[in-house]
């Protein structure tokens, strides 16, 4: 997702939406317990891919975007497969 818009962000907001809108990723519930968990799920892996470089998450604007790591390594695993 991030890949497909490279010099354009996603807020968290729209991210979690994204997740959820896509079948077999996470099982979603209206429950509030539920949500708040999975949206704390997509702010570890937010997190861990900031630290390690592929993508810049932005406090101030609360959007992520990917750095040019981050489309090489998503650009190789397509070639590779």
């Amino acid at each position: 997702m991030l890949a497909g818009k490279y010099s354009m962000g996603y807020t968290f907001e729209e991210l979690t939406k994204f997740v959820t809108a896509v079948p077999n990723i996470s099982k979603f519930t209206d429950n509030i317990a539920a949500e708040r968990e999975n949206q704390a799920k997509l702010l570890d892996a937010l997190v861990l891919m900031n630290s390690e470089g592929y993508i810049f998450l932005n406090s101030d604007t609360d959007q992520s975007l990917i750095t040019i790591k981050g489309l090489i390594a998503v650009n190789n695993k397509i070639l590779w497969n």
